[in-house]
């Protein structure tokens, strides 16, 4: 269902969505479940590609922006999910 006037209900636009956040490795949402707020999710898995969990940031649309938004907390994320993957494989 739509909840906000952002939200994915094509089909076809859902599952380009699923393959860009695949090949990128993190997932954005902008505004798609509650108008004025956005997350960032990424991934944790093992090194056999089993999912474990995840990690995600929420926040205020008017403070999550540009290239924190889009740049940074992304790859706070990635970085964050790398090390427990690592702790859970080797330690």
């Amino acid at each position: 269902p739509e909840l906000t006037e952002n939200t994915i209900v094509n089909r076809d636009e859902l599952f380009q969505e699923l393959s860009k956040i695949r090949e990128q490795g993190y997932a954005y949402n902008n505004e798609e479940s509650i108008v004025g707020l956005r997350s960032v999710g990424v991934p944790v898995v093992t090194s056999d590609g089993d999912v474990l969990g995840g990690i995600s940031v929420s926040g205020p649309a008017n403070r999550m922006k540009g290239d924190w938004y889009r740049k940074e907390i992304p790859n706070l994320l990635l970085g964050a999910a790398n090390e427990i993957e690592l702790k859970s494989t080797y330690g």
